[in-house]
């Protein structure tokens, strides 16, 4: 038996950590050149990647994004009941506020706040004060010195209390988003355990908002101090993309600089891991999902709203001293929803080939965060993408459809087919109503239900969203991320 790592950068597209992350790729002993995410945001997506399910098969998407009702024995944990299941997360929706964390023996979330998990967390002890003002400072004082872990209680505080005073400073960010802490209580948990292990890990830097960070290598980007991604909104940036041209770019150039740190970050874990690990250890790199850049061929659309473009659903996928037998590269399609077969055969030393000709992917609903000021329906659509060599179908609950061309030697990038039928129609004088952008059988018969009836389904399940029954610090999380 083997341990396997799986670390999940989350926002993350194949072209820009093909360009970015260098270190990594150099240390992968193979490469699946053609992974396709599941769904196209967190809570789905996580989900889908440990069970093998799609978003309307385990119920957690944008109307219910609490894990509930799924058993550690439907996920790759229970595959490998040998193994000591170990998470380390800043990703709210993969971690205990949302129920994440009933998939393993230990688990621990990483906040801004609370970057040494052994100490006190700030948020939370702010949090059971009834005091207010300078009082509750002397009251979490008063809780870190009685603590039995001193120092770290004071050193969240302090970290958690200039990350706090120098987000709006005209400064580059002091701290990063939680990966040096997600590596370090890694080793620790790794440390710490004697029998095979299986560890998740993930890592949010490439999230937005996006700001200069300390760490950043400079050469990467021309943001200034002040700039930050959080002073335009997702709907500003999408309904004229060409008048936020400038502020794109810069928001690209950041995107970059953030994978090239996790680049530099991750690399140095992966090599510790190797070092330091008494069995033979397998880490698997991958994303949860991509991140729409507002380019032409993802007809302008901007972060992870409603969408099944290229850019969200092509991710990277790199293993780090697989079992002998895999190949170096593989240039088949290959779904997060083989994950859970897949890193369970490798920990058992075995060989398994996860690639496909055909896979599929899903999204139910616009994901978390402020809604639309219109066409709530239109952008709260379920859709669905299946793929079959170099084409793309994209169908959804409203009834429309799309075939989009995919170039495998270009990642993230698609060409809707449709675009080249309408000017062909209008050369001919065809009169447009001719059927258009069909879905084969064999892409529909995938899904359980169709379309409408999925959609109809979700909503009829749906909770009171991604905020209720959460608690102040994780409230703040999901607004600082633009959640709420």
């Amino acid at each position: 038996m083997r341990n396997v790592v799986l670390l999940c950068l989350d926002s993350v597209r194949k072209d820009t950590f093909d360009a970015y992350a260098r270190r990594l790729d150099g240390r992968a002993d193979l490469s699946y050149e053609q992974c396709r995410a599941a769904s196209s945001w967190s809570a789905p997506s996580y989900v889908s990647m440990v069970t093998g399910a799609l978003p309307h098969e385990h119920g957690v998407h944008t109307h219910d994004p609490y894990v509930s009702g799924i058993d550690r024995s439907e996920t790759l944990f229970g595959d490998l009941e040998s193994h000591r299941a170990l998470g380390v997360s800043t990703n709210v929706f993969a971690g205990s506020p949302y129920g994440f964390d009933a998939f393993f023996d230990e688990f621990v979330d990483i906040t801004e706040a609370h970057r040494f998990p052994e100490g006190v967390d700030p948020v939370a002890a702010r949090s059971a004060s009834d005091r207010s003002g300078p009082a509750v400072y002397l009251d979490f004082l008063r809780t870190a010195l009685s603590h039995d872990q001193p120092l770290y209680s004071l050193a969240n505080g302090v970290t958690g209390f200039l990350d706090t005073v120098s987000e709006d400073a005209p400064i580059p960010k002091l701290f990063d988003d939680g990966a040096r802490a997600v590596a370090r209580t890694s080793r620790r948990l790794i440390d710490d355990t004697d029998e095979p292990f299986v560890l998740f890990g993930s890592f949010m830097e490439a999230h937005t908002p996006l700001r200069d960070l300390r760490a950043f290598d400079q050469s990467l980007h021309a943001a200034s101090n002040a700039f930050t991604t959080a002073d335009r909104t997702v709907w500003e940036l999408m309904e004229a993309t060409e008048e936020h041209r400038e502020f794109l770019e810069t928001r690209r150039e950041l995107y970059g600089a953030a994978i090239d740190y996790l680049d530099r970050t991750i690399a140095d874990f992966v090599d510790w891991v190797q070092a330091n690990t008494a069995r033979e250890t397998t880490v698997v790199i991958t994303a949860d999902h991509g991140e729409n850049q507002g380019y032409k061929c993802e007809d302008g659309l901007v972060r992870h709203k409603s969408s099944l473009s290229e850019g969200l659903l092509h991710v990277p996928l790199l293993v780090v001293n697989p079992p002998e037998g895999y190949p170096e590269t593989e240039s088949k399609f290959v779904s997060h929803l083989e994950l859970p077969s897949l890193l369970a055969a490798m920990a058992r030393d075995e060989v398994v080939d996860p690639t496909t000709d055909r896979v599929v992917a899903e999204h139910v609903g616009m994901s978390a965060g402020p809604e639309p000021t219109e066409r709530l329906e239109y952008w709260d659509r379920l859709m669905r993408a299946a793929y079959d060599g170099s084409t793309k179908y994209v169908w959804d609950s409203l009834g429309n459809r799309r075939e989009y061309e995919l170039d495998r030697d270009r990642p993230c990038w698609q060409r809707r087919v449709d675009d080249e039928n309408e000017a062909q129609r209008e050369a001919d004088g065809s009169s447009g109503d001719e059927p258009r952008g069909a879905v084969p059988d064999w892409a529909t018969d995938r899904f359980e239900t169709d379309a409408i009836e999925s959609k109809r389904r979700a909503l009829k399940d749906t909770d009171d969203g991604p905020t209720d029954d959460i608690d102040a610090g994780v409230q703040d999380r999901l607004e600082k991320l633009g959640y709420v």
